[in-house]
């Protein structure tokens, strides 16, 4: 497929809602609206999303949980979300949404949320669903607060929700590779690593000296997990499988979240983690070199796809919770269903988990992802990179250190040399440092190979009527990779490099530029290295004329 084919739409960042502007009621949008949603961690980029979509639809009130960062409170950080191109088309179709949007400080850090008992009693009273996005998703944060946050934070809201006077589900959003020590991850629970109320009174009381020890060696003490962040999602997973025995609970496990595919705008996205950050780095010349094997599947998913995922799981989990409870009143069982002892033919649902992924229905491998997004940047390069796209990949860890030490560091070193004989401050080496950084932590799933059973998922998309399919477009059959990337890359461009659409011709005719100088180089490089091989064979009279 010619990825030009698509230049004028994929500038285009608007999403275009006519199918969904004739489209007023569907299943899932009336078991959504007027209902009251509580939202954990609604500033993060699949939270506002969630949010945008939830008002779309017409909740009647979104409890949003949020805590003082970066020096800002909780209504700054607010106020900066609601002023994200995000909510563009919302604010045009919907003025006062925001008057629909009830701000609780919160910080999952905390024990009980960090609620206040006046914050906890209004959402005990008014909250009828829980969507659970939030987590600390650095993969080398420590432990003791991986934990505090991911485990302790999640039982904690599940206490909380326990006492929801007309809780109708609770959906936690979790990863397609919390139990990443198995090569085939199905739809089911696993075995924690660890127990997690042991874990968490473990970290509860640790001291300084005793962090600090364990910061050291927790790689061998969260081993086979590769992270923090993958082993405590493990952990979260069986606190919320314990208390799915009591609650209406929806596990939703995406895989690795991309940008938009087209809703609210397409190749929206927020943050630099994962493959943004490759692609990003890659684009910008800044890396050259990764270990990788090209052939694996990248199991890839669009940030929307999860979305629409996450509200049709809840809507199933509803629905089937409440024909079990009606079935239990009214004592009619389901045909298919087993006499179970304690009523009479009816199958108690359990806790479903929905593998969010892409290997099996719609599979691309890391070679087609570095095709797409290279013939995509020939047309919209960014302006500000450092160099041109010299990409290359290896499966060898040893070929990988040599050559980013050839392809990153020397560089690197010659230009902060140049730029303190200027008088300016050195950076290269530094950023190269945050660079190989990233490249050690995503090197374990770039190179690991997983099966991913999605048939929970597949059954969900197939009961979705035909106007929700539309609504909700959680099919990843339908998506055309090609098509993805050039919006993908464009929104990269867009959003992540911060670059506009009006100096693109100035940066074609840099990056044209850059591509003179750099076969310049190359040329010179390599004449220099013809005439040392010569006079070394000649030093040792290896060459007689």
């Amino acid at each position: 497929m010619d990825l030009r084919a698509n230049e004028e739409t994929g500038h285009n960042n608007e999403l275009t809602m006519t199918e969904e502007r004739k489209i007023t009621s569907t299943p899932v949008m009336e078991f959504y609206r007027d209902k009251c949603v509580l939202i954990t961690g609604g500033t993060g980029f699949i939270g506002r999303l969630l949010i945008e979509k939830l008002l779309r639809i017409n909740v009647r009130q979104i409890i949003l949980l949020s805590r003082p960062k970066k020096g800002k409170t909780a209504q700054q950080r607010c106020d900066d979300l609601f002023s994200s191109i995000v909510f563009m088309n919302l604010k045009k179709d919907c003025p006062t949404f925001i008057d629909r949007v009830k701000l609780v400080d919160a910080d999952l850090q905390h024990p009980s949320l960090g609620l206040s008992d006046e914050s906890i009693e209004y959402i005990v009273n008014n909250a009828q669903i829980v969507l659970h996005a939030a987590s600390d998703v650095r993969f080398d944060q420590a432990l003791k607060k991986a934990i505090e946050v991911n485990v302790r934070g999640t039982r904690d809201l599940l206490r909380i929700a326990e006492k929801i006077v007309n809780l109708e589900l609770f959906v936690y959003i979790s990863t397609a590779y919390s139990n990443c020590p198995q090569d085939m991850i199905k739809e089911q629970f696993y075995t924690p690593p660890s127990e997690p109320e042991k874990m968490i009174q473990l970290v509860e009381a640790m001291d300084e000296r005793f962090e600090e020890h364990m910061n050291k060696t927790v790689n061998d003490f969260i081993h086979p997990w590769p992270n923090t962040y993958v082993y405590t999602k493990a952990l979260t997973e069986d606190v919320v499988r314990q208390y799915g025995e009591l609650l209406p609970i929806a596990v939703v496990r995406p895989s690795i979240v991309i940008a938009t595919n087209e809703e609210p705008i397409g190749g929206w996205t927020d943050n630099i983690y994962g493959l943004n950050g490759v692609i990003a780095g890659v684009a910008l010349g800044i890396i050259r070199i990764m270990h990788v094997d090209d052939n694996n599947k990248a199991d890839i998913i669009p940030a929307d796809i999860v979305v629409n995922a996450v509200l049709a799981a809840g809507w199933q989990t509803y629905v089937e919770r409440f024909i079990y409870h009606h079935l239990r009143k009214s004592d009619r069982p389901l045909p298919e269903a087993k006499t179970n002892g304690e009523l009479k033919g009816v199958a108690k649902p359990r806790t479903k988990i929905y593998n969010c992924v892409t290997g099996n229905d719609n599979p691309i491998s890391y070679q087609t992802i570095y095709k797409y997004s290279i013939e995509v940047g020939k047309h919209c390069p960014p302006k500000k990179s450092l160099w041109i796209v010299c990409h290359n990949t290896t499966t060898s860890k040893y070929m990988y250190e040599f050559y980013k030490l050839l392809y990153h560091l020397l560089p690197a070193l010659l230009i902060d040399t140049y730029l303190r004989v200027i008088r300016r401050t050195p950076r290269v080496m530094d950023l190269y440092k945050k660079v190989h950084k990233f490249a050690t932590v995503i090197a374990y799933f770039a190179n690991g190979r997983w099966t991913f059973e999605n048939e929970n998922m597949r059954s969900l998309r197939n009961k979705l009527s035909p106007d929700d399919q539309i609504m909700f477009p959680c099919n990843i059959q339908k998506i055309e990779w090609a098509d993805y990337f050039w919006t993908y890359i464009h929104g990269l461009r867009k959003h992540i490099a911060n670059e506009p659409l009006e100096n693109l011709d100035e940066a074609i005719k840099r990056h044209k530029q850059m591509q003179i100088v750099h076969y310049f180089i190359l040329a010179a490089y390599y004449s220099v290295m013809a005439l040392l091989i010569y006079y070394l064979f000649k030093a040792v009279g290896m060459l007689v004329f």
